[in-house]
């Protein structure tokens, strides 16, 4: 389509002022068109024609992920956005530089929002992942389709090894043998959870295909990412299917002798997403621990070796959790009477108390590599200079201090005795003075059981 002729000055953004700076001539046809009299007819005629149509439509994933669309490209440059909307004065056209860009009124926008409202990050995800094409059952030609670094991330996924530096037709050929090989396929199926493992049961009864509109992500996730279904959209519907090459060879593999492994996962999957409830982080290197005070005898030869393995895959926590609110009970895991209270938190998400930063940034306090600078550190590591202790000893007093107090593992005495090893000599005249330095690198340390909050950050909320 041409913009030139509906092109505009940018200025405000409702929808009386758009018209109005519209080609006079363009203008009139318009009028003209819809039978109208006046500028002000033609506002109103456009604001209840769009609701009264959108309200029609509204419940079409494929109008949402439309709308969402033309939302995020808003002033972008990139005009996603159809030449039918220009037409009828929904969105207006500018020039910014040398590309056309667009925006959407004021009064459009609010009766998207309200009609539309935010899609959620599953139906996007759903849309965007399904191929637009008939069902196809050759995996070798989905394969093709697929990134090098997609199939590098199924391969991962199944173990496999020396996927560096191969050419995209050789990895489609050992993906492919990966996923055509029972013992793969037998020992991947050993780290689904009871959803997952229902679905595979369910599309094995139904030849491999599913249709279903009300998908949800957590349960196929795993199962879509390592290549053992994909997703098909045929106008409005959606389904999983499985290739006849994977189903061939799932048809002989005894799933029964699995189902003992999947319910050992299943309760590893409910810890772990507890945990991320309860604390806002999952610490892999105390999941052993947790898991025997919750479902064993204290012991952590209690875990079983699968149930373990299940928490390297708990990918479906980090995706479909990490906008839910989270906040902590302290030792809860370690009182089995208090196991109803542990089962109410896993229902009742929307009822818990606001956490103050990301899922995403919870998770990397978790991780004990994971450094974070700040001021307090910068000014006890310019002390620890002036009493001549060699840079490097310092970098790792710093990070052994930042560990103890992030992981809430250590007290600040244990720092002292740690500072003294170092060569570091504390007196009674500069003891306060260190003690302070260590306070300060503690009231400003993202420590994990508080949820990622600081000392200082808890007082003041």
């Amino acid at each position: 389509m041409k913009y030139e002729k509906y092109l505009i000055k940018k200025g405000k953004l409702d929808l009386l002022s758009s018209l109005k700076a519209l080609d006079k001539k363009l203008l009139n046809e318009k009028l003209k068109e819809f039978g109208l009299d006046d500028i002000y007819e033609l506002r109103d005629f456009i604001l209840d024609d769009f609701e009264f149509c959108l309200n029609i439509s509204k419940d079409d994933p494929f109008t949402k992920m439309y709308f969402e669309r033309l939302r995020n490209h808003e002033n972008s440059g990139e005009m996603s956005v159809y030449d039918d909307d220009v037409e009828s004065l929904l969105v207006f056209v500018y020039k910014d530089g040398n590309s056309y860009s667009y925006y959407i009124p004021t009064e459009i926008k609010e009766i998207i929002n309200r009609l539309l409202g935010s899609m959620a990050p599953e139906e996007r995800f759903n849309l965007v992942n399904a191929a637009n094409t008939p069902i196809i059952k050759d995996l070798k030609g989905l394969l093709e389709t697929l990134t090098i670094s997609d199939l590098k991330n199924i391969g991962n996924l199944l173990f496999v090894n020396r996927l560096s530096n191969k050419p995209k037709k050789e990895l489609v050929k050992i993906i492919y043998s990966a996923l055509t090989d029972k013992d793969k396929l037998t020992n991947l199926i050993e780290r689904f959870i009871d959803k997952e493992f229902k679905l595979l049961k369910d599309l094995m009864k139904n030849k491999g295909t599913i249709q279903d509109n009300h998908i949800s992500m957590e349960v196929y996730h795993f199962l879509y990412v390592t290549g053992v279904v994909f997703l098909f959209r045929r106008e409005n519907k959606f389904y999983i299917s499985m290739t006849d090459d994977v189903y061939n060879v799932i048809k002989e593999i005894d799933l029964k002798k699995i189902q003992k492994i999947v319910d050992e996962n299943t309760k590893v999957y409910n810890l772990v997403r507890s945990m991320v409830e309860l604390y806002g982080v999952v610490s892999y290197q105390h999941l052993d621990y947790y898991y025997s005070l919750y479902y064993g005898n204290g012991n952590v030869l209690d875990v079983p070796l699968n149930a373990l393995l299940f928490c390297a895959r708990a990918d479906n926590i980090g995706t479909t959790h990490n906008d839910h609110n989270l906040y902590f009970i302290h030792k809860i895991l370690q009182f089995r009477d208090l196991e109803p209270v542990f089962d109410d938190i896993l229902s009742r998400q929307e009822n818990i108390k606001e956490k103050p930063i990301s899922l995403e940034e919870l998770l990397q306090y978790s991780d004990y590599n994971y450094y974070e600078e700040t001021d307090a550190k910068n000014k006890f590591k310019k002390y620890l200079k002036k009493k001549n202790i060699p840079s490097d000893i310092i970098e790792d007093i710093i990070k052994t201090i930042s560990d103890m107090y992030r992981l809430g593992n250590e007290y600040i005495g244990i720092s002292i005795e740690m500072l003294q090893k170092h060569g570091l000599e504390i007196t009674e005249k500069n003891s306060q003075e260190i003690l302070n330095y260590l306070i300060e690198i503690y009231n400003h340390s993202r420590i994990w059981l508080n949820n990622g909050w600081t000392p200082i950050e808890m007082r003041q909320e």
